[in-house]
């Protein structure tokens, strides 16, 4: 099956929570698919249905076609999914470790942007899980079901349809991520058996088993790519990640994104991991407006975006009204 078809189809996804249009009442997508053993036919079925019921608008089509190495290692160290089947096309039959090392980081960011979209969308779910609990949950203070207001009433159902929504596009999109997952993996091991000295191949073999959630064998590779005394962007961001991912520090994954950034400014994906990371709601709003600047159609600027510049808003909204309180 294309892979085309999963990436304009999870670029669909990004603009879920800046949509206006209401959610219907009852879950409507895959109604006939079993989620926990969906196929990726079912999970490209579920996101295209997903993403026409919440009125999602779809990314604009590359203009040109990809024609060079060069422009492939840009496409994806700038997250740029629209043009990345134009860029599989061009590195196909593309050998020797740094061809293949390249291909297995074109795959590696594909599955890494569909997961990083699910954890967002996974936290939607969980909010608009808190929600439907506090209106259908126990309170001393809450009417009995008979006198609840047909709003209310509305608003619960509206609430489980978009929570079930959710939960199926979550699970839609970490199954498309495994067969880019799988081929990423797979060419960062051609790449070291070409090159066994190939440092950023072992970099790209410590990604795919980072986005597994393979500690062990993570640390077996970096323990390769730590042998080189050269320090690439690549190793950085993958010891910010494993900051965050395997020992819950934030802080030190901030640190070390930033040290990322000023070893190459253009490397996106490490601006992505600022806007997720950061303490509070204005300093997300400062590297999101960062990351629009380097990449406006980013999934992150894109899904997360609309919701960080609200919540931002009303934080500043609030602050206003408080200086003028008589405490």
């Amino acid at each position: 099956m294309k892979l085309v078809g999963y990436v304009f189809l999870t670029a669909l996804v990004l603009g879920a929570c800046a949509s206006s249009k209401p959610a219907s009442k009852s879950s409507t997508i895959g109604a006939t698919i079993d989620v926990e053993t969906m196929r990726p036919s079912d999970a490209a079925k579920i996101v295209d249905e997903f993403a026409a019921k919440y009125g999602i608008e779809p990314q604009p089509a590359p203009t040109s076609e990809v024609t060079s190495m060069a422009e492939v290692l840009q496409i994806v160290r700038g997250d740029r999914l629209p043009e990345y089947e134009a860029a599989r096309r061009f590195t196909v039959g593309k050998h020797g470790a740094e061809a293949l090392t390249l291909r297995a980081y074109l795959e590696l960011s594909l599955a890494g942007a569909m997961l990083t979209a699910a954890g967002i969308l996974e936290e939607q779910q969980t909010q608009a899980m808190t929600e439907l609990r506090q209106l259908t949950g126990p309170s001393a203070y809450r009417e009995s079901s008979s006198q609840q207001s047909e709003d209310d009433a509305a608003r619960t159902a509206a609430l489980r349809a978009r929570t079930e929504d959710l939960r199926k596009v979550v699970r839609a999109l970490e199954v498309l991520s495994e067969e880019p997952l799988g081929m990423g993996a797979d060419f960062a091991m051609q790449a070291i058996r070409h090159d066994a000295t190939s440092q950023l191949g072992y970099l790209a073999s410590a990604s795919s088993y980072r986005l597994s959630g393979q500690w062990l064998e993570f640390d077996r590779a970096m323990r390769y790519a730590d042998d080189s005394e050269a320090k690439p962007p690549e190793l950085i961001h993958l010891r910010a990640m494993e900051a965050l991912e395997r020992y819950a520090n934030p802080a030190k994954c901030r640190e070390l994104l930033r040290q990322t950034l000023a070893h190459d400014p253009d490397f996106v994906r490490a601006q992505a991991h600022l806007v997720l990371v950061a303490e509070n709601v204005q300093q997300k709003y400062a590297e999101l407006q960062k990351l629009k600047a380097m990449s406006p159609y980013h999934l992150v600027a894109r899904l997360a975006g609309p919701m960080i510049e609200s919540e931002y808003e009303t934080a500043t909204e609030l602050e206003g009204a408080l200086e003028h309180e008589p405490y």
